[in-house]
C-alpha cells in the first residue's frame, strides 16, 4: 500500500480516528479520571490528537511535485522548518508510548462499522483484548519507526526520512489491516482510459 493511499485512509473519518474536532475538544476532557485498570484517554482519541496528525506532518515533510513546470522537490530546508518535524516526530513518539499502556477503551461512545469489511467498535474493542499482545507488537513497531524518523531528522537525512515513511506506512496499515477494517473491500480501479 502506497503512502498516498494511507494518508487517504487516515484522513477519512474512521473508528480509530473518528470524531474531528468535537471528539478531540470534548471527549478527552468528559473522559473519567485515570484508574488503575482503565486509563482515560481513548485510542480514539490517542489516534486523532497525536498518532495521525504527527504521521501526517512527517509524511507531507518531503514531497515530490510533478507538474508541466517540471518536478519540485520540496522538503525542510531551514532550521526552523527541521525543528517543526522534529516535534511532530515526537509527538509520534509519544503517541505510540500512550497506545502501549493496557486496558484503552477504543471510544467514549460506541460506533458503527464505516465500510464494508471494518469493525464496529465493540468489535474493535474485543479484538485488541484478545490479542493484546498482536496489538503491544505494533505500537512498538510505531515508536521504534517513530524514533528512526527523529534520527533521519537530526541527521537532516532527507532520503532516510522518505525510506522510514514508508516503513511507518506497513506498520501503521499492518494494525489497521488487524484490528479496524480486517475484511476490507477494496473496489477495483476503473478501467484506464481507452482500455477495451
Amino acid at each position: 500500500m502506497t503512502a498516498s493511499r494511507f494518508l487517504g485512509l487516515l484522513r477519512r473519518p474512521g473508528p480509530l480516528l473518528v470524531g474531528g474536532a468535537l471528539a478531540v475538544c470534548s471527549s478527552q476532557w468528559a473522559e473519567p479520571s485515570i484508574t488503575a485498570t482503565r486509563p482515560a484517554k481513548t485510542i480514539q482519541a490517542i489516534m486523532t490528537s497525536e498518532v495521525d496528525p504527527s504521521a501526517d506532518f512527517v509524511w507531507d515533510a518531503v514531497e515530490t511535485i510533478l507538474s508541466r513546470k517540471g518536478e519540485e522537490l520540496r522538503q525542510p530546508r531551514t532550521s526552523a522548518q527541521w525543528e517543526d518535524v522534529r516535534r511532530h516526530a515526537q509527538k509520534l513518539i509519544e503517541g505510540s508510548e500512550h497506545l502501549a499502556v493496557p486496558h484503552r477503551r477504543v471510544s467514549v461512545k460506541p460506533f458503527a462499522a464505516e465500510a464494508q469489511g471494518a469493525l464496529d467498535s465493540g468489535q474493535i474493542q474485543q479484538r485488541i483484548d484478545a490479542n493484546w499482545p498482536t496489538f503491544l507488537a505494533f505500537a512498538q513497531s510505531l515508536e521504534q519507526t517513530a524514533k528512526q524518523q527523529l534520527r533521519a531528522v537530526d541527521a537532516r537525512d532527507v532520503a532516510a526520512l522518505v525510506a522510514v515513511g514508508g516503513q511507518l506506512d506497513e506498520v501503521c496499515e499492518g494494525c489497521h489491516l488487524s484490528f479496524w477494517y480486517p475484511n476490507q473491500v477494496i473496489p477495483p480501479l476503473p478501467p484506464a482510459a481507452g482500455a477495451r
